[in-house]
């Protein structure tokens, strides 16, 4: 089976961008103990403070449907309400990387 890539463009409300990341720690928390789970990355826009990036790496369609089905990520999904202006989220088949476990 191939990997699953996951790119999520998160854009946040103003004045909410400093406080958004500390919305994320109990779930990378939960994140670490998923078997199927190889990255899990939340960058922060180097040109507009509110974009936020979440780049993730499943080894397959199976770790990433646990992963978006679990319990933690609906609770997550459910606090970020306050934060998020808008998302958009794209899945792609990874096809060339440098590093280990890729």
């Amino acid at each position: 089976m191939a990997k699953v890539s996951v790119i999520a463009t998160l854009t946040v409300k103003d004045g909410k961008a400093d406080e958004f990341p500390a919305a994320f720690e109990d779930f990378f928390r939960h994140v670490e103990s998923e078997d199927g789970t190889e990255e899990y990355v939340l960058h922060r826009s180097t040109t507009n403070p509110n974009v936020f990036y979440m780049t993730e790496l499943y080894t397959n369609q199976g770790a990433f449907d646990a992963h978006a089905g679990s319990d933690a990520f609906a609770k997550l999904g459910a606090s970020l309400g306050d934060y998020i202006e808008g998302f958009d989220l794209q899945l792609a088949e990874p096809l060339k990387a440098k590093g280990a476990n890729r």
